[in-house]
């Protein structure tokens, strides 16, 4: 099982394409909101210069007494401040629509894209994905990637706004002087590169820190989790778990910072750069007012506008090393959604009553029953055989118990009797098929288990019993029976709820069972 490799550039696409996909009414939204909050600012402040340009040119010819005689002097400056304040009025408003609408973006993408890798990890055939550390390590980049891609949805409606207020303070920019935008973006621009490079770093310290930080929350869980608490304390291994946990913190924190150090003086460097050049443009239009060339509108107008298009720019700089951090970000989603498993049903699984004896009552055949041969198996990744030329045959009806050291591989092969792996080498057989022709979901189905470390199920007693064949779960008559052959046919009535009591002290209402107890409700399959 290999994990695929994936461009920057395309997981950036499938990226946008999952937001898009995910929450389209709500991007349209905000894309309409932003039209509105992007072009509002640069004509507001037109606005303001045609308000002071007018104030001015009333005022030179003497004061006015009142402000009923100032507007109908001049009903240019009338329209301007209805114009201006009505367009901050609808900015104010849109600014807090989009708030609220930006939150239900970000919420819905998040629900959508982990419920696909939930669905991806929960319906995954093969039981490697929770033992193979490789693999752990690009669920644990998946997490982190959900995480980002919910960003990449503000991300896009700000790039939006961004454009619609860098597009109209380019033009007025221009329109005073046309070295004005190329000097902004000249000394901005190169800051889009130092970001990427830095996030690029970054990121390549999250990929090598993978299995630190997995470590990490493992040490977590174990603080936390009940199931570890009456040992953790009867043998004092607190001091132990924190002292592990801080130790993979610090690894990942101080690898993390050093990156983070540098970019920060690397950037800090390029914004006095900008600020530097941004200072020119308004030393420029100060001096054009003191000479006449300019009107005091026109240096309200200007400065306005210059601080408005240095502040698009570094919108769309952030999102532009936001949108590749996000990119290498989200790759180990795509890679676990396209991850495919070894463990298949083929196209034409058997699945015509394949289950029972094909040969008469009695008979002989050496291919009756369970019949493994030559078997040979050896985890991914190992290159030591866990089994060797196993060979042996379990008749129907017989009871058959395998003895061996610890070690011996008597846990690896129920799991290959169970099809949670298949052999490397070798074959197993149910009653003449091979395992591997039969229908995966279907021979799991006639398949009951009680793990040495059995699942304890935080839900009510009926699902605990009933999960194990689902298509009795809701006959109450066979799961009574089940229990009473596992020998606590008494335990529903033991509870008011009876097989609806919930079982786990985790849950509200809750009760625990005995370790005996648990193992009796957890084996047996209706």
């Amino acid at each position: 099982m290999q994990i695929s490799e994936l461009k920057p550039t395309e997981a950036l696409r499938r990226s946008i394409l999952l937001v898009i996909q995910s929450a389209p009414r709500e991007l349209a939204q905000l894309a309409c909101l932003n039209i509105v909050t992007g072009l509002g600012p640069a004509i507001a402040l037109f606005l303001s210069k045609v308000v002071i340009d007018e104030i001015s040119r009333l005022a030179q010819n003497g004061p006015i007494q009142t402000w009923q005689s100032l507007l109908t002097r001049d009903s240019l400056l009338l329209w301007a401040i209805i114009g201006t304040l009505g367009l901050r009025l609808v900015i104010d408003v849109a600014s807090t629509i989009d708030i609220l609408l930006f939150a239900a973006l970000r919420d819905r993408v998040q629900g959508v894209v982990q419920g696909r890798v939930l669905e991806k990890i929960v319906t995954f055939s093969d039981i490697a994905l929770f033992e193979r550390p490789d693999l752990l390590n690009l669920v644990e980049l998946s997490e982190k990637g959900i995480q980002r891609l919910q960003r990449l949805s503000f991300m896009i409606t700000a790039t939006l706004q961004g454009l619609f207020v860098f597009f109209p303070a380019v033009v007025l920019s221009a329109s005073l002087a046309w070295w004005i935008p190329l000097l902004l973006i000249a000394v901005t621009a190169p800051a889009v590169s130092v970001d990427i490079r830095h996030r690029r770093k970054s990121w390549r310290v999250e990929e090598t820190q993978a299995a630190a930080s997995r470590e990490m929350g493992i040490y977590e869980r174990l603080i936390r989790s009940e199931a570890y608490a009456k040992e953790i304390r009867l043998f004092s291994l607190q001091p132990i778990m924190m002292a592990r946990w801080r130790s993979r913190f610090e690894q990942v924190f101080g690898a993390m910072l050093k990156v983070r150090k540098q970019g920060a003086i690397a950037m800090g460097i390029w914004s006095f750069i900008g600020a530097v050049g941004a200072s020119f443009p308004y030393v420029f239009v100060v001096l054009g007012v003191v000479r006449g060339q300019f009107t005091l509108g026109d240096i309200a107008l200007y400065t306005g506008v210059i601080a408005q298009m240095q502040t698009s720019l570094y919108m769309l700089i952030a999102n532009i090393g936001d949108l590749y951090d996000v990119t290498l970000a989200t790759k180990p989603i795509f890679q676990l959604l396209d991850l495919q498993p070894e463990l298949i049903s083929p196209p034409q699984a058997i699945a015509a009553n394949p289950w029972h004896n094909p040969t008469p009552q009695g008979d002989t055949s050496p291919n009756t029953g369970i019949v493994v041969q030559d078997l040979w198996f050896e985890y991914p990744g190992s290159e030591r055989p866990i089994l060797k030329r196993i060979n042996f045959k379990i008749k129907p009806g017989e009871m058959v118990a395998l003895v061996g050291e610890n070690g011996a591989g008597k846990t690896t092969l129920g799991k290959l009797l169970c099809r949670l792996y298949d052999p490397t080498q070798g074959s197993i057989y149910w009653n003449d098929k091979d395992y591997r022709q039969l229908d995966l979901g279907e021979l799991r189905d006639r398949i009951a288990v009680v793990m040495q470390d059995y699942a304890r199920f935080p839900a009510s007693l009926r699902d605990n019993v009933g999960w194990g064949f689902q298509p009795q779960y809701d006959e109450d008559t066979a799961i009574q029976g089940v229990l009473e052959e596992a020998g606590i046919g008494k335990l529903p009535q033991t509870f008011d709820q009876g097989l609806e009591t919930p079982l786990g002290k985790e849950l509200e209402h809750g009760v625990d069972l005995s370790g005996g107890q648990w193992q009796r409700v957890r084996s047996p399959v209706p």
